[in-house]
């Protein structure tokens, strides 16, 4: 490694690992044991399927409780401290679907592209070329880049794979940040998640061609069937949320779900309904990091059905 390299880590406050003995001296884990986990990492994974909404199936790469432990090891000590492009608002410490949503706040109209397989569509090559980016040598970059794949993809199940996602598309986002900034349109990320959003209807239309054009240039698939454009009148929606005008929320629709959901923990029926229980209170704890307009009147019908009914469930929110 040169010392280049170690100052640029020394910069960015990374721990300067230039071989495989610093690597255990840093992690306090036996040179065989990392080089197990990076020679044989595929061996340490458990898959199973699971059911997306739309009734597909997605691919669950589980780590071994060892790599796990090493991969969390990485993230925090390596991966969180870089920063990623300001256009990225999801898969982040303290960010959620509100701050995507918030800039697009006031918009006429809203373009919406999803990424297909965003995980699994970044290579081991990828990874290797973020480590040694950021001042790592090609010994330490190959080993990190060995515990962070499955297969030779980022899998979905490591606790490293958001972070390095995002890192990934680094370049896409400043790529189409730098295209749509100058046409007045305001662009951002959450996961796979791209918005567009801006005053002018065909503006926000004839970016579309260009677009598609840099994310099938930075490697990304676009999910043809989950891009939608909404204009000034359509229901405005971004990851989740609904935009009108100044205010964003989970909207009236949603809303009223969950106060249905509350009020049938008033009923006697329902009082060894823990599942529901559970989820009424996440979904108080979603309203509470992105509609807090919207918790207030929840707390509020809370407090009035336990006043009415208190041998019921639903006192169990108000603790």
């Amino acid at each position: 490694m040169s010392k280049t390299d170690n100052i640029k880590l020394n910069m960015l406050g990374l721990p300067v690992i230039q071989s495989l003995d610093d690597f255990s001296m840093h992690t306090h884990i036996s040179k065989y044991t990392i080089y197990q986990l990076s020679n044989y990492s595929d061996k340490y994974y458990k898959t199973y399927e699971i059911f997306k909404k739309s009734g597909k199936e997605r691919t669950i790469c589980q780590p071994c409780k060892k790599l796990k432990g090493l991969q969390s090891w990485i993230l925090v000590n390596i991966l969180n401290k870089i920063k990623v492009s300001n256009s990225c608002k999801g898969l982040e410490k303290n960010c959620s679907t509100l701050d995507n949503a918030i800039p697009h706040k006031g918009a006429n109209s809203i373009l919406a592209i999803d990424l297909k397989d965003f995980f699994t569509t970044i290579t081991s090559k990828q990874v290797y070329n973020i480590f040694k980016t950021i001042g790592y040598n090609k010994l330490i970059s190959t080993i990190y880049t060995n515990i962070c794949t499955y297969n030779g993809i980022l899998p979905q199940g490591s606790p490293c794979s958001p972070k390095l996602a995002n890192l990934t598309a680094w370049t896409l986002d400043n790529r189409i940040q730098g295209y749509v900034g100058k046409r007045g349109i305001t662009y951002t990320r959450y996961a796979d998640d791209l918005t567009f959003s801006g005053l002018n209807p065909a503006k926000v239309v004839k970016i579309i061609p260009m677009i598609k054009k840099i994310i099938e240039n930075e490697c990304f698939i676009i999910n043809h069937s989950k891009t939608r454009i909404a204009g000034a009148a359509r229901r405005k929606i971004v990851t989740g949320l609904v935009i009108s005008g100044d205010n964003i929320g989970i909207g009236k629709q949603k809303y009223k779900k969950l106060r249905a959901k509350i009020h049938h923990l008033s009923f006697l029926t329902e009082k060894e309904n823990t599942k529901l229980l559970n989820e009424v209170r996440g979904w108080l704890s979603y309203l509470n990091s992105v509609d807090k307009k919207r918790l207030s009147y929840a707390k509020k019908y809370i407090t009035k059905l336990s006043e009415k009914y208190p041998d019921t469930l639903v006192t169990k929110l108000n603790n």
